[in-house]
């Protein structure tokens, strides 16, 4: 079942909590001792400065902490 959701959310829509758009969810990060998902790996549109942006980037990814994530639904909607 993980694996299916995963593969259902990859390639959605990431919205700040305006509904700007952030990017696309590229990927994620588990956490190997608890298999939870501790953040979120989104491509930013190209015309967003990712320095701007509160989280860091990882290998050319935005690496969005989970908690920053306030719902999952036919986007991924941010909390901030």
């Amino acid at each position: 079942m993980p694996t299916t959701f995963g593969r259902e959310i990859l390639g959605r829509e990431v919205v700040d909590e305006s509904g700007d758009k952030l990017g696309h969810m590229a990927d994620f990060r588990l956490d190997t001792d608890t298999g939870s998902i501790v953040a979120l790996l989104v491509s930013i549109k190209s015309d967003i400065d990712p320095t701007m942006l509160p989280w860091p980037t990882v290998d050319g990814l935005l690496s969005v902490p989970v908690e920053e994530v306030a719902g999952v639904g036919a986007t991924v909607q941010l909390a901030r």
